[in-house]
C-alpha cells in the first residue's frame, strides 16, 4: 500500500471502534440497560470488536490499492499523462526513500508521465531513487522486483543498454525461485531482453514482429500498445513497408489520446498523404 493511502487504514481502525460502540449504544437503548455489564453482552461486544478489527483494515487496504490502480489506469488505459500527473503528484510526493515494491511500481509510471510532459530532470531524480532503492534492498526477490519496476524508466531515460543491464541483473537474482509470481517476472524479463537485444543489434526482422504482437494484443495496457505501434512504425519505415507504417501510425493517432507520440504520428501521416 502507498503511504499516501494509509489514511484509509487509520479510518479502518477508527471504524473498528466506532461500529461496535454505536451498535452497543443502540442495543443498550433498546434493552433499557447496559448490555456490556452482562456476560453475554460483554462476549458479544468483544466478538464484534475483534471482527471489525480483522475485517475493516483489510477492506480499507483493498480500497487503497484500487485507488492507486485507478490512478495508474488514467495513464496506462486512458493514455492521459496530464491527468495522471495532476492526480498522482500528491501520492508520489508522499513516497519516501528507500522505495518499497509498491512505491517503486507507482513511481515508475509517474516518472514516465513526467518525461512525457518534458519534466525530464524530475523523472531522472525519481529514476535515481529507484536505482538507489534497488541497490539497498537486502532481499533478492525484493531487489528483483524493484529492478523490474525501474526498467521502463531506465530504458526511457538512459536507453536500451542500461535497461538490458537491469533486466539481466533481475534475471540473475530470480534464478532458482520457482514461485508463480517469479515465473511471471521471468516471462516479462525474457520478453524485454529479446526486445532490447533486437534494438541494440539493429535486427528489425526480430524487432518488428515483437512490436506488432504488443500492438495487436488487447491484454496489454493501451499505452504500451500505442508506444509499440509508434516504435513499429519507425521500424516499418526503415524496412520500406509503407502500408504497415501507415497502419501503425493510424493506431497511434486513433488510440493514443494525449500521449506525445500522437502529434508525431499525425505529422508523419500528413507527410505520407495518409
Amino acid at each position: 500500500m502507498l503511504r499516501y493511502f494509509k489514511k484509509y487504514v487509520w479510518a479502518a481502525y477508527a471504524l473498528s471502534v466506532l461500529i461496535p460502540a454505536a451498535s452497543l449504544a443502540a442495543f443498550s437503548l433498546v434493552m433499557g440497560g447496559n448490555v456490556v455489564k452482562t456476560l453475554p453482552g460483554l462476549f458479544s461486544s468483544l466478538m464484534l470488536f475483534f471482527a471489525c478489527l480483522y475485517v475493516m483494515p483489510r477492506l480499507m487496504g483493498q480500497l487503497a490499492d484500487r485507488k492507486a490502480e485507478q490512478l495508474v489506469s488514467l495513464y496506462n488505459d486512458g493514455c492521459d499523462p496530464d491527468a495522471f500527473r495532476a492526480q498522482a503528484a500528491a501520492p508520489a510526493r508522499a513516497i519516501g526513500e528507500p522505495y518499497t515494491e509498491a512505491g517503486s511500481w507507482f513511481l515508475s509510471f509517474y516518472a514516465l508521465a513526467l518525461a512525457d510532459g518534458g519534466q525530464v530532470e524530475e523523472a531522472a531524480r525519481i529514476g535515481e531513487g529507484l536505482r538507489a532503492s534497488a541497490a539497498q534492498a537486502q532481499d533478492e526477490r525484493e531487489r528483483a522486483a524493484l529492478l523490474v519496476n525501474m526498467e521502463p524508466v531506465v530504458q526511457r531515460l538512459l536507453g536500451a543498454r542500461p535497461a538490458l543491464g537491469a533486466v539481466e541483473e533481475a534475471e540473475r537474482l530470480l534464478e532458482g525461485d520457482s514461485s508463480a509470481e517469479t515465473a511471471q517476472r521471468r516471462n516479462f524479463l525474457a520478453w524485454e531482453r529479446g526486445v532490447l537485444e533486437a534494438r541494440l543489434s539493429g535486427d528489425d526482422g526480430v524487432l518488428a514482429p515483437k512490436l506488432a504482437h504488443v500492438r495487436e494484443t488487447e491484454g496489454y495496457p493501451l499505452r504500451m500498445r500505442v508506444l509499440a505501434a509508434a516504435d513499429e512504425a519507425a521500424v516499418r519505415r526503415r524496412q520500406g513497408d509503407g502500408a504497415r507504417e501507415r497502419e501503425c501510425l493510424r493506431f497511434v493517432v486513433e488510440n493514443g489520446n494525449r500521449l506525445p507520440a500522437v502529434p508525431e504520428a499525425r505529422a508523419r501521416l500528413a507527410e505520407l498523404g495518409k
